[in-house]
C-alpha cells in the first residue's frame, strides 16, 4: 500500500536504518584493523611525516626562486615574467637580505629576479661570487625576511635525513626528501669540490637551493646532479655548509675569499715498504719556493705530504683543496713522510698569488664533464 512517502524521504529512512544497524554491530566490525606491529610502524611513519612538515615549513619562507634574463630584455614585463635565460634557487641568510645561490645560476649576468615563498617578488643585485666554489651572493631589499642558518656539515653523517627545497624545472616551492648518501665526493666540476652526495631528488632549477638537515639548518647548497637522462637519476651533489659559510661571509664582508699558498711543486706518488707493497699514498714534494711558507716550515724536496690539518691527502687535488681552503696568515698542520717516519710541521700560509675567486660574475663557457650535468647547463632554452 502506498502511504505517499516521497522517494527521497524513503531513501533517507533506509539510510538511517542502515546506519542504526551498523551502529548496533560490535566495535570494529566492517572496519580494517591493522595488527599492533603494523600500527606501530604507521605511527612511526606519521611521526616522520610530521617532522618533515615541521622542517619544510620552517625552511620554506627562507627559500626563493631565481630567474635571470639578459639586460634590457622585457624590462616592462612582470618581475617573474617568461623567457628566462636561467632558473635556479636561493635562500636568505640574514635580515639584510643577502641571498646565497650557485655562481653558475647567475654567472652569465643580466637582470636577476626572485620570487619568495609568500609570493613577493623583487629584483636582486649582485654582491659577489666565488667561481672556485661555485657560490654567489645576491641582495634583495624587502622587509620582514626570514633567514635560515647554516648547520655544521662536518657533523652530518651518511644516512642522515635531509630535505632539498627549490624550484625544479621552474616548479616553485618544491620539497623532496632523502638521505646523505656519501661525503667528500669529487666529480671534476670544481677545483675545491668536496660535495655531499644525496638521493633527495634534485633537478634543473634546484641549483643554489638549500639541503636542510632535520634540525632545520642548511647542511649544503644543492649544486649538481649526475644524470644520463637530463633529470634526476637519484644522485645529487651539494656544497658542504662549512665550506660555504666562510665563502659567504667573505663575500658579504666585501671581498673574495683569500686562498692559502704553501709554495711547493708536487707530483703524485705511492709509498712502498721494504717488501715493495704500497704502504701509503700521498703527494711528493719535488721542489719548494725559496723563502715560501713551506721552506720556512722546513718542508723539503723528497717529503711526501700525507695529511693537512688532519685530513688525508692521497692526491694532488686533495692537497690543493686543503691548502687553498686554509686562510692566509693562519698556521696549517702538514704531515709528511720523511725517511720512513711521519713528521708534522706547522706552516703559516701566504695568500695565493693567483686568486681565481672574483667579486663579480664573469661570463664563461660551460665545462663539459662526463655524465656530470650541472643543472644550469640544462636550463638553456
Amino acid at each position: 500500500m502506498n502511504l505517499g512517502i516521497p522517494r527521497f524521504v524513503a531513501a533517507c529512512l533506509l539510510a538511517s536504518a542502515s546506519a542504526a544497524s551498523a551502529d548496533s554491530l560490535p566495535s570494529g566490525v566492517g572496519q580494517p584493523v591493522l595488527p599492533p606491529d603494523a600500527q606501530e610502524a604507521v605511527s612511526h611513519a606519521r611521526s616522520l611525516s610530521k617532522a618533515f612538515r615541521a622542517v619544510a615549513g620552517a625552511a620554506a619562507p627562507s627559500v626563493l626562486s631565481i630567474e635571470v634574463a639578459p639586460d634590457g630584455a622585457r624590462r616592462s614585463a612582470p618581475v617573474m615574467g617568461p623567457m628566462p635565460m636561467g632558473m635556479g634557487t636561493g635562500f636568505i641568510v640574514d635580515d639584510e637580505g643577502h641571498v646565497v645561490t650557485n655562481n653558475h645560476v647567475v654567472r652569465m649576468g643580466g637582470r636577476i629576479r626572485v620570487r619568495l615563498n609568500d609570493g613577493r617578488e623583487a629584483v636582486a643585485s649582485m654582491v659577489g661570487a666565488d667561481p672556485e666554489t661555485d657560490i654567489a651572493v645576491l641582495k634583495i631589499d624587502l622587509p620582514d625576511l626570514r633567514p635560515i642558518g647554516f648547520g655544521d656539515s662536518d657533523q652530518a653523517e651518511v644516512g642522515d635525513w635531509v630535505l632539498a627545497l627549490g624550484a625544479p624545472f621552474g616548479l616553485r616551492d618544491t620539497v623532496t626528501a632523502g638521505i646523505i648518501s656519501a661525503k667528500g665526493r669529487e666529480v671534476g666540476l670544481s677545483p675545491l669540490e668536496n660535495y655531499l652526495q644525496t638521493d633527495a631528488t634534485i633537478n634543473p632549477g634546484n641549483s643554489g637551493g638549500p639541503l636542510v638537515g632535520m634540525d632545520g639548518r642548511v647542511v649544503g647548497i644543492n649544486t649538481a646532479i649526475e644524470s644520463r637522462s637530463g633529470g634526476s637519476d637519484g644522485i645529487g651533489f651539494a656544497i658542504p655548509a662549512n665550506m660555504a659559510r666562510d665563502v659567504v661571509d667573505s663575500i658579504i664582508a666585501g671581498g673574495a675569499p683569500a686562498r692559502g699558498f704553501l709554495g711547493v711543486q708536487m707530483q703524485p706518488t705511492l709509498v712502498r715498504g721494504a717488501s715493495g707493497t704500497v704502504t701509503a699514498t700521498g703527494v711528493l714534494v719535488s721542489s719548494v719556493v725559496a723563502d715560501g711558507p713551506a721552506a720556512r716550515a722546513g718542508i723539503a724536496p723528497g717529503d711526501v705530504i700525507v695529511r693537512i690539518n688532519g685530513n688525508d691527502t692521497p692526491d694532488m687535488r686533495r692537497v690543493m683543496r686543503e691548502i687553498r681552503m686554509c686562510k692566509p696568515g693562519v698556521e696549517c698542520a702538514v704531515e709528511v713522510l720523511r725517511d720512513g717516519e711521519t713528521v708534522e710541521v706547522r706552516a703559516v700560509l701566504e695568500e695565493s698569488p693567483a686568486r681565481l675567486a672574483a667579486t663579480a660574475p664573469r661570463p664563461s663557457s660551460p665545462r663539459p664533464a662526463p655524465r656530470i650535468i650541472v643543472p644550469e647547463h640544462l636550463r638553456q632554452r
